[in-house]
């Protein structure tokens, strides 16, 4: 007799975009989604620069989640930059999933709002951070829920609003199946065990750059630039990394090194453990600020610093 073999699942995949303003918690989403770290988390508005693929695996499914900075009104050229890349996502997006918080449920500023009117993909809307509605921890239902939810934006486009907290891993995965559910069949689009598209060069420069928004107050942090200039892999020994903390003045470059180079110190000292978690191996971190003046208003500064800017085309004179 013949043996009959299970027939597998048919295969999902695809990308989701994690959308919102700034401080919404899409990248503590992103990482309980995959149960790694691959975004830098802070209190401080406009942490995430970059979008960042966070890739799920499971048995019948690949999801890549792309976790965007905060889509907000610039006030400089790299702010600009920053919301430019976190819209330019909702292009190759099978579903979007536009995050606000459970309490003060805001619309996107006006450009935001009209990229999302744009998009004909399945959209969810996240309301996370939703431990703040009552009734929530208590198991109340997604219906009770709603009565309490009262968003001053229209809810006629999105296919369904997930009620949870990405910081205590409640909620998440059902928003997860709901995602897989609207997902399109296909094939994977990265290796199998891969976590993130980003490279071990940039994910140190995150860790560090998450130390400095820790350590450092008021402007300094929205200054700073980290850039991995030496990752030298020692097998037998420690590794050799070297990260360039860019600031803009010279009197945020001695705020950041601190008295006798505390400051910089204990930011080496929290980024070094993080680092060597990452890597598997010990590292020798050195750690350098530099000045490179109004870097933040400047295109050539941003694109050798990573944040996505695309050269602007000259204008035509007119005769």
């Amino acid at each position: 007799m013949t043996e009959i073999l299970p027939v597998p699942p048919p295969f999902r995949s695809g990308f989701c975009a994690l959308l919102g303003e700034p401080n919404v918690g899409k990248s503590t989403l992103a990482n309980a989604l995959t149960q790694f770290k691959v975004a830098i988390i802070s209190s401080k508005p406009q942490t995430t620069r970059n979008a960042i693929k966070a890739i799920y695996n499971d048995d019948d499914s690949q999801i890549v989640f792309v976790d965007t900075p905060g889509v907000m009104v610039p006030e400089d050229r790299l702010n600009e930059c920053l919301v430019t890349n976190a819209l330019d996502s909702l292009e190759g997006a099978d579903v979007v999933c536009h995050l606000v918080e459970a309490a003060k449920p805001r619309p996107l500023p006006p450009t935001g709002a009209a990229a999302l009117d744009r998009v004909k993909k399945p959209m969810l809307l996240v309301v996370n951070k939703s431990d703040l509605l009552p009734g929530f921890m208590d198991g109340a239902s997604d219906e009770d829920l709603r009565k309490r939810f009262h968003p001053p934006f229209p809810l006629e486009r999105y296919r369904d609003i997930v009620f949870i907290s990405a910081a205590n891993n409640i909620g998440v995965g059902k928003l997860l199946d709901k995602v897989k559910a609207l997902m399109p069949l296909g094939e994977p689009m990265y290796d199998r065990e891969q976590l993130t598209d980003r490279d071990m060069r940039f994910l140190v420069s995150e860790v560090v750059r998450e130390k400095v928004l820790e350590n450092a107050e008021q402007e300094i942090p929205y200054a700073v630039a980290a850039v991995t200039e030496t990752f030298q892999e020692n097998p037998g020994r420690k590794h050799l990394i070297r990260v360039v903390l860019f600031v803009e003045q010279e009197s945020q470059k001695a705020i950041l090194i601190g008295r006798n180079g505390e400051k910089l110190h204990k930011i080496g000292a929290e980024s070094r453990p993080a680092i060597e978690e990452i890597c598997d191996h010990p590292v020798f971190l050195e750690l350098w600020v530099k000045v490179r003046k109004n870097w933040r208003k400047k295109d050539e500064s941003l694109r050798e610093f990573g944040y996505g800017v695309t050269k602007k085309k000259p204008r035509k004179r007119r005769r």
